[in-house]
């Protein structure tokens, strides 16, 4: 789109955008950790309203929670950037403040059943009259599912909105903040629909909850009315829905098994939680072994000389649900797998666009699709931690998957701020006669505790994994099966159930630390203090 020609008379309020420097100045440093904001500013300089212009209902400032285990972090403008100002004023934004129905509007939105992908490549533009609202808009941002998005925030409303696109083409979606009602909204909507192109979709941020407006909004051709406050979640889901497409309405749910270090089990584990999710809670699910030299998942079940992933990769652009479904193998009735070669003879890289079809492949065929993840660091493989739905963590309790662990999950923390914390298990606990970080310690370092903790059993999986059996068909491993229903559950519904039964494969307690564990120092103290 062309730069607009700017009249300062007429032209939005440009809302600051994260990093954006200061006229004729060097551009800020943005530090590593935002600095707290002052719990006082000064107010904004409020556009002035139309004659008759309501009062907001409950002027409560919307604001989002500080961090803490399992709440995403917020990310705020800074506010010492510079805007474009209107002749004699000056505007200045406040970061959200908090409310409890924002944080159980969160809480909802993270509980919300199937799964999502990211937004097409649109151009979204925001007129807003509330800093507050701005700044919401803003923080959608920095979600992955925003990636691809081009998003401007401008204040002025609806008349700067009007004004603004009449020398101007329209975006993909437009966003505006009003409060009014009756004939000089609808009035002021005729305006902007006379300068909106057709296929330009509109979306309402008003100030009252009513059902017959939002009905008459409709009928005008309104794409979506929203009222604040709200989460930027629910925003980015609202825009979402908006482009989701009709003959495929549905987005399956995908997760995501990494390990901290090769070795620890991930494989393993999300191959018995494909297996007991589809066999023992009768869900629809897909393994898929994105091991393309190394994979496991055909040893596992038996099968040999399968290539159901290089082939997908390989023709990845004219991939569809029916070349996936001819290419999968049906295991059961509930459980299909996608396993891989394992083959060294091709060395050649994949695009990382290539994945991102498959894994959005998947989402369209199956409602539950599992990544068995290799413990490689790529393009690809980021790509996919950050889009998924829910990710789980295998680590062992050493140094180097305590180091590799906390690396992990302060990434996905900050790179996935409008989601859930990854879930840990530890794995391979109680190895005789080696000298394990406790639990305790394990936690305090990394910043969240374990989901699940299994033991150090190596018969059994040893057994499991010679005999193409699952841990279930495993005499002696009812209790490590236990532990992955346990998590096979809270993936499949969102909540953990009650604790388990056996001393084996529940959910983690916090232990006492030996008195040797007490005297180590150096480089695992040195984790811990970074917390």
């Amino acid at each position: 789109m062309k730069q607009p020609q700017i009249n300062p008379v007429t032209a939005p309020q440009a809302y600051p955008s994260l990093g954006q420097p200061k006229v004729g100045q060097k551009p800020n440093q943005i530090p590593a950790q935002m600095p707290s904001l002052p719990s006082a500013v000064q107010p904004a300089l409020s556009p002035q309203p139309n004659a008759g212009f309501p009062l907001m209902p409950q002027q409560v400032k919307p604001h989002y929670p500080q961090p803490q285990q399992g709440t995403p972090k917020p990310v705020s403008p800074l506010l010492d950037e510079q805007v474009t100002e209107m002749p004699g004023t000056r505007e200045v934004f406040e970061a959200p403040e908090v409310t409890e129905a924002i944080v159980e509007e969160l809480m909802l939105e993270q509980s919300r059943e199937g799964g999502e992908k990211a937004l097409p490549r649109i151009a979204i533009q925001a007129f807003c009259e509330r800093s507050e609202t701005a700044s919401t808009i803003q923080a959608t941002s920095s979600d992955w599912r925003m990636a691809r998005t081009n998003l401007k925030v401008y204040m002025g409303g609806l008349p700067a909105a009007i004004e603004y696109y009449r020398n101007e083409a329209t975006p993909s979606l437009i966003l505006f903040e009003s409060g009014m009602r009756g004939k000089e909204l609808f009035s002021q909507l005729e305006q902007l629909a006379a300068v909106c192109d057709a296929d330009t979709k509109v979306v309402m941020i008003g100030a009252v909850n009513d059902i017959k407006l939002y009905r008459d909004l409709m009928e005008q051709g309104l794409s979506e009315y929203l009222v604040p406050p709200f989460h930027p979640l629910t925003l980015i889901r609202s825009i979402s829905d908006l482009y989701s497409d009709p003959e495929k309405p549905f987005i399956g749910k995908v997760v995501a098994f990494f390990g901290a270090k090769g070795g620890v089990g991930s494989s393993t584990i999300a191959h018995n939680v494909a297996w007991g999710m589809a066999t023992k809670t009768l869900q629809e699910t897909a393994l898929v072994d994105l091991d393309t030299s190394w994979g496991t998942a055909g040893l596992d079940f038996n099968y040999d000389s399968s290539q159901g992933l290089e082939e997908a990769l390989a023709d990845y652009e004219r991939l569809d649900d029916s070349l996936l479904d001819r290419i999968m193998i049906r295991h059961t009735e509930k459980l299909s797998i996608l396993p891989a070669a394992a083959s060294l003879v091709s060395t050649s890289s994949v695009s990382p666009e290539a994945y991102e079809t498959l894994v959005n492949g998947m989402r369209g065929l199956s409602p539950m699709t599992l990544l068995d993840m290799p413990h490689v660091w790529s393009k690809w493989s980021k790509q996919i931690l950050e889009s998924a739905d829910e990710i789980v963590i295998t680590a062992t309790p050493d140094l180097a998957n305590l180091r590799n662990t906390k690396n992990l999950i302060e990434f996905l923390k900050a790179a996935r701020p409008n989601d859930p914390d990854p879930l840990l298990i530890l794995n391979k606990t109680g190895v005789p006669k080696a000298a394990e970080i406790s639990l305790k310690d394990f936690a305090a370092a990394i910043g969240i505790n374990p989901s699940l903790v299994l033991a150090y059993e190596p018969v059994i999986y040893t057994e499991a994994s010679n005999d193409g059996k699952m841990l279930n068909d495993i005499k002696g491993a009812e209790a490590a099966f236990d532990g992955i229903m346990y998590l096979t559950e809270r993936l499949k519904t969102g909540e953990f159930p009650p604790k388990i039964s056996g001393k084996k494969g529940r959910k983690a307690k916090k232990d006492k630390p030996s008195k040797k564990e007490k005297k180590q120092g150096g480089l695992l103290s040195g984790l811990m203090k970074k917390k």
